[in-house]
């Protein structure tokens, strides 16, 4: 079992970024939303990726959420749509590599896990 991802909780690209999360009211862990996959698809980055945007080695720094790929709970569900797991994968519109940065996420909190 993997931990549920919250408002609390830490989503970011590998150079710092942190991902500018969106809860869903209906379900709280420690009084934070918990997060389904609309409230990280296509969001906001902080300022924090260390990348510098450089268009002659065509580096880009990370600044929305262009997929979530895997970490969509299979048994718990807000609103119809499955929440999301520390098991958390996706990638940013950043560069390199050539198909986006990667994302990766820390629960913070232990109290609800789901498969």
């Amino acid at each position: 079992m993997a931990s549920v991802l919250t408002t609390a909780s830490r989503v970011a690209c590998p150079h710092g970024g942190a991902v500018s999360t969106s809860g869903q009211s209906r379900l709280r862990v420690l009084d934070a939303p918990v997060l389904r996959q609309d409230g990280v698809a296509g969001r906001s980055l902080d300022s924090n990726c260390a990348v510098v945007t450089d268009p002659n080695t065509s580096t880009l720094k990370c600044a929305t959420v262009a997929a979530v790929t895997a970490g969509q709970a299979t048994k718990l569900k807000v609103g119809g749509a499955a929440v999301l797991l520390d098991s958390l994968a996706g990638t940013t519109n950043g560069t390199p590599p050539p198909t986006g940065a990667t994302l990766s996420a820390t629960a913070g909190q232990a109290k609800l896990r789901a498969v």
